[in-house]
């Protein structure tokens, strides 16, 4: 169970995770966090005559003939940004080729990598390199290796970048596409700071007397002390606490907090409207009464105030058995 709690106040968060019977139940990121491209094809062109980096030389007995198909969206964390916001970036790509002609024989002789980039000039003044996918990625297939007649892969990565001080306000259309070519997904429309204010004029300036977001295996509900800060959790434990505290909050506020697993995957996102008066608040997760699995590695969990990331801590989740 996941739970929200501040002093004698303990909510049960909207967002709960159960295996049941093999299967994973879970909710999506909130549309109030998340901004997600329609669906494009980015390409649809002769995948032999293409010979682009991905499809760079064959060998064989006739050189291969047939089409590639490349569909793709982009997920941004959310729909506004302000300077120093660290921006989650995921690139879903479906790539599927038919060959028509030139199966046997046809070798794989030479991929090359597509170097993804996010058009970001208009507010940065220069584009953002997500990164490279290389070709084997694509086809599923390597040097040397047999050109099947089908082929369909399923691509997904994240990228994460920090909005500097120099961003525009303003907003904009921000898509993601394939270095020196016309190859883009379809775009998603965000806002950078408040549109038509300056940077200086943000409502808001950060939470009056938040020190950071503490972790321990348990804490104090009444007072909201940490009990046991740690870093490195397991099922020995009892509870992953992400804690804060601040002064006495002078009007009702929204919290949150964004965990993700070590894929950089979400795995909880759950806001809390915390009340006139409050100084601390926590979202924990109960170990001992949580029926799913957590991921070996390091995860990592986003605090939010007013939609906005105020820090950023990493735990380690390694596997214990019980005695």
């Amino acid at each position: 169970m996941n739970y929200m709690n501040h002093g004698n106040k303990t909510l049960t968060a909207g967002f709960i995770k159960k295996l049941i019977i093999g299967i994973t139940l879970c909710f999506l990121i909130s549309p109030a966090f998340a901004v997600t491209s329609e669906n494009a094809i980015i390409y649809d062109l002769p995948l032999f005559d293409n010979y682009g980096p991905a499809f760079a030389t064959w060998s064989g007995s006739e050189k291969p003939l047939g089409n590639a198909l490349l569909k793709g969206t982009i997920t941004l964390d959310k729909n506004q940004y302000n300077p120093g916001d660290k921006v989650k970036i995921k690139l879903d790509l479906v790539f599927s080729a038919t060959i028509i002609a030139g199966t046997k024989g046809a070798l794989m002789h030479e991929l090359g990598y597509d170097t993804w980039m996010l058009d970001t000039s208009d507010f940065l003044g220069f584009d953002v390199e997500l990164g490279q996918i290389e070709g084997e990625e694509y086809m599923g297939i390597g040097n040397g290796q047999e050109i099947p007649p089908l082929m369909m892969r399923n691509i997904s990565h994240t990228y994460y970048y920090d909005i500097p001080d120099s961003a525009i306000p303003g907003t904009y259309n921000v898509n993601a596409y394939i270095e020196n070519s016309d190859y883009k997904t379809n775009p998603v429309t965000i806002t950078i700071g408040n549109a038509g204010k300056t940077i200086e004029s943000y409502p808001n300036e950060g939470l009056s007397g938040f020190s950071g977001l503490v972790l321990s295996k348990d804490f104090n509900e009444e007072t909201g002390e940490p009990i046991a800060v740690s870093d490195v959790f397991s099922r020995k434990d009892k509870r992953i606490c992400a804690l804060v505290s601040f002064d006495s909050i002078p009007s009702d506020e929204i919290l949150g907090w964004n965990w993700y697993d070590p894929n950089g995957d979400y795995y909880i996102t759950d806001t809390l409207l915390a009340e006139k008066g409050w100084d601390w608040a926590c979202y924990y997760i109960d170990i001992k009464d949580y029926e799913e699995a957590l991921i070996p590695g390091v995860w990592t969990i986003d605090f939010l105030y007013n939609e906005e990331v105020l820090d950023t801590k990493t735990f380690t989740w390694v596997n214990e058995t019980l005695n």
